[in-house]
């Protein structure tokens, strides 16, 4: 028998149809093409959502554009009224002063055209003080900065420096106080022998006494150098008078920029002198007698300090606040102090409450009654330092008329326990006045603590001297700047309406049938079919703006002119401002309701729209991932299908061939 060539069983069978990449189904069976039409079909009907949803997307992009569309319109017409508001401003006004140097004006929002008369009879004055004598810019010897306290109106109010200068005390002040004073440093003497001194100023009109409360001024005048030796004297008959405590006084001597406490036997000046030289600081300075009188007789006896070196230095004196306490014996272990001397409650020459220094143990702190009675002070005490010191009003020796105050220390053991009056360092220069005017010659006379004066709504007047009887101010507006607000208000209106027109028709826009658009037809119904019964002016026709069929504004700047040269003031009333009534706040709450960022039916219709379009896209995307994933699945069925169904085919041929090839043999041997 013969040998059969099997030519199939060297051809590879296709397990697998196409990748998972491909679109298209590429089966190795003849039903491959079959398979394809079964995956088609089932994709086809998956996606029929999916087209529906896209027709709705499309549609929702569409109203989404329109809507920005007609967002950004509305806007323009709501700043187009908003000109118009602008147009009645003050900055449009201008007036004219039949006597410019009485009062200047500004005018400003809310002004009405007119003439405004005011008769000035006092511009007033700002209160004034100047410090008595050269500032002590001596440092305190502690080291310590000093704690003042600046007196405005009858009210204490304590500040520190940085410096003990004139310019570091009057830069305190005004970052702290310049809503009530302006302090300057300035130099009353020469360049060459300064004399530094703060001037200060109240920040209103009226009789106010400002005064500045510290550490007392110095005794000594600088003098011109001696040989090139620098030289001071004292700047007044020395006082030798004794502390009121019975305590010897403490003097502050001031080297350059240093400061030294010297504490001598008594006051008399020869003492001083002695307690000067004699002290450590004698190496530094001499102090000397001298009699000023002319003719010696009778003595006018000073204190000369003369310095050492040449070197230029200031040289003073400072004589440091008299004790009003004498210190008692402990009791029951607590340190004691009593006043010296029945209690002074006489109160400070321009009105002030005095400061007080109450000193426990080594630290001074700064008190302000409210005035300068001894159950004031106590009161004052224990109601900011009680913790520390108890002060109690008692009666002296001389009972109930002779009041003196107790101080008792808070914690065992001896404490110094002292009370010092500050210095008042100011002299008044000006008290101050109330500037003082009449308005329309109404008999009645006006007081005000600024030269700034309100005669009407946006109608502020300067009052720059006293006026020669009564005076005229005629504030007017300029037409150009409304009819420029009015011309691009039609405009701008006549856009909006041919975009809401758009919307509607044969080409209709994506909004086609949607209540918004009513709405805001309405909208601008209601803008241009204003009017008012409440003045001569009725329509905005009357100022040139006519409307038509169409709904359109047609804008004659004649119509304008002429009712503004008959009745400017109507004008103004019919127009009104965005809240205060007139057309106006009816045409900004109409807007509003369409604008507002966060309430507006603009705003809010876009905001859905967006988010119904946010919605949709994810929705899209989600059905067809799972479309596609529904034909990947498939195309791996159809695959594995289309591989068995394929090696079936090629079996069912190699058996054929077989076969055939079996009979053909056969016939070959018969």
């Amino acid at each position: 028998m013969g040998t059969i060539s099997n030519s199939l069983a060297s051809t590879p069978v296709t397990t697998s149809g196409s990748s998972t990449n491909s679109n298209t189904f590429m089966g190795a069976s003849s039903y491959s093409a079959d398979f394809q039409s079964v995956i088609d079909r089932s994709v086809a009907i998956a996606s029929l959502p999916i087209n529906l949803l896209t027709t709705q997307q499309t549609a929702l992009t569409a109203q989404s554009s329109d809507l920005n569309k007609l967002d950004a319109q509305f806007a323009k017409l709501q700043t187009a009224v908003q000109g118009i508001g602008d147009a009645l401003g003050g900055s449009n006004f201008q007036s004219t002063i039949t006597q410019p140097t009485a009062v200047s004006a500004s005018i400003g929002n809310g002004a009405v055209e007119g003439d405004y008369t005011i008769n000035v009879t006092n511009i007033g004055a700002y209160a004034k003080s100047l410090t008595s004598q050269t500032w002590n810019s001596a440092p305190d010897p502690s080291g310590n900065p000093s704690t003042y306290e600046l007196m405005v109106a009858g009210k204490g109010y304590s500040f520190t420096p940085t410096g003990s200068s004139a310019a570091s005390v009057a830069s305190a002040i005004n970052l702290q106080y310049s809503n009530m004073v302006q302090a300057l440093a300035v130099n009353v003497g020469s360049t060459d022998t300064p004399d530094w001194r703060i001037s200060l100023q109240s920040a209103t009109l009226g009789p106010l006494n400002l005064d500045i409360q510290g550490p007392p001024p110095g005794l000594q005048q600088q003098q011109a150098p001696v040989n090139d030796y620098s030289t001071s004297q004292t700047a007044a008959t020395w006082n030798s008078a004794a502390d009121s405590s019975g305590n010897p006084s403490t003097y502050n001597l001031t080297i350059g920029g240093k400061s030294y406490a010297i504490t001598p036997a008594d006051n008399n000046i020869q003492t001083v002198v002695n307690a000067i030289n004699n002290s450590t600081y004698g190496s530094q300075v001499t102090a000397a007698v001298v009699n000023v009188a002319t003719g010696g007789n009778p003595a006018d006896n000073r204190i000369q300090l003369t310095s050492k070196t040449t070197t230029p230095v200031n040289l003073d004196l400072q004589r440091q606040p008299p004790s009003l306490q004498r210190q008692q014996a402990l009791s029951n272990g607590f340190p004691v102090s009593q006043t010296a001397s029945t209690w002074n409650s006489t109160p400070d020459p321009l009105g002030n409450p005095t400061a007080y220094n109450l000193i426990i143990g080594s630290k001074t702190y700064t008190i302000t009654p409210s005035d300068n009675s001894a159950q004031s002070v106590a009161a004052a005490i224990n109601n900011q330092y009680g913790n520390q010191v108890q002060a109690l009003v008692v009666a002296g020796p001389g009972g109930n008329s002779d009041p003196r105050i107790q101080l008792t220390g808070a914690t065992a053991g001896a404490m110094n326990l002292d009370l010092q009056k500050t210095a008042s360092l100011q002299n008044t220069q000006v008290g101050g006045t109330l500037a003082t005017y009449e308005v329309l010659n109404s008999g009645k006379t006006v007081s005000s603590s600024s030269r700034t004066v309100t005669v009407a709504q946006g109608v502020n007047l300067t009052l720059l001297g006293q006026s020669n009887g009564a005076l005229d101010v005629t504030v007017t507006r300029s037409t150009s700047a409304l009819d420029t607000a009015l011309s691009t208000f039609a405009t701008t209106y006549n856009a909006t309406v041919d975009m809401i027109t758009a919307q509607h028709g044969q080409s209709a826009g994506s909004l086609q049938g949607q209540s918004i658009l009513s709405t805001l037809s309405q909208a601008l119904s209601s803008i241009s079919t204003y009017g008012s019964t409440d003045g001569a002016i009725s329509s905005l026709e009357a100022l040139g703006l006519k409307s038509d069929a169409t709904g359109h504004f047609t804008y004659n700047v004649l119509g304008l002119l002429s009712t503004e040269f008959s009745n400017s003031t109507g004008v103004s009333t019919f127009l009104g401002s965005a809240t205060g009534g007139g057309f106006l706040k009816t045409a900004t709450d109409a807007l509003s309701g369409l604008e507002d960022p966060t309430s507006g039916l603009l705003k809010l219709s876009e905001t859905d729209t967006q988010s119904q379009l946010t919605t949709l896209g994810a929705n899209i995307t989600d059905r067809t991932n799972k479309v596609n994933q529904l034909k990947l699945n498939l195309q791996n069925q159809m695959a594995q299908a289309d591989a068995l169904i394929a090696s079936m085919q090629q079996q069912s041929s190699y058996m054929s061939s077989l076969f055939q090839a079996q009979q053909t043999a056969d016939q070959m041997y018969k």
